[in-house]
């Protein structure tokens, strides 16, 4: 079966409406560089495959051989992202985690695996993946919406929401924080509207762990 981005240029009412693009990252971790991730969008009609992989380079995350992947394959109709499949694989050390579903849009079910366990659920009339919700929210962002950013999510099996809500704005610059039920979990990302919401720092941190942030190197 088959880990932000963004909308882009309407071309042509016959070419693909989202303009191909991949960005890279360095991560730190406490403010010490451990890997590098990127996103990147392609596009081979009539799919788009947004894909986000990050991989441990240095310290202990170089030593663990830290890699993950999240790959969403999607079409477009209307500035609607409507799933086809999802992928994520992580491996540290020894240790693997899998997780990936595939829309039947006939029957209306998605049907998926995780770790070992099978399931299927009735599809939402709209939804997204775990990766996908970037390319949801920062469309959102650069077509100037600042209320409800709200989105139906399916993951591990799962119906979630996810919520984001706009903190600050500078210049070309706008803060995103994530909502979260825990308060010690803080999830916040800087969008730059003048390269097309893409994210130009990220910020996350979990209770107890040091923070890990991502800085943008360049976007081709």
């Amino acid at each position: 079966m088959i880990k932000k981005t963004l909308i882009l240029l309407l071309i042509s009412s016959t070419a693909s409406a989202l303009e191909p693009f991949k960005a890279d990252y360095t991560v730190f971790k406490d403010g010490k560089k451990i890997g590098i991730s990127s996103i990147e969008l392609i596009y081979e009609a009539p799919f788009y495959t947004l894909s986000d992989t990050t991989n441990g380079t240095h310290g202990m995350a170089s030593f663990l051989g830290f890699k993950r992947s999240e790959i969403s394959l999607f079409t477009e109709d209307n500035g609607v992202f409507l799933p086809e499949s999802y992928t994520m694989h992580q491996k540290v050390a020894f240790n693997k985690r899998n997780s990936d579903y595939q829309v039947d849009y006939e029957n209306k079910v998605v049907i998926g695996k995780h770790k070992d366990d099978n399931w299927q659920l009735d599809a939402p009339a709209l939804f997204s993946t775990p990766n996908l919700v970037s390319l949801n929210l920062f469309q959102d962002i650069c077509a100037g919406k600042t209320e409800n950013l709200n989105y139906t999510i399916i993951k591990d099996g799962k119906i979630n929401q996810y919520d984001f809500t706009i903190v600050s704005k500078q210049d070309n610059i706008i803060e995103i924080d994530k909502a979260h039920t825990k308060p010690e979990r803080i999830t916040k990302t800087w969008l730059d509207t003048n390269q097309r919401c893409l994210p130009v720092k990220t910020y996350h941190i979990e209770e107890g762990e040091d923070p890990i942030e991502t800085n943008l190197i360049k976007v081709s």
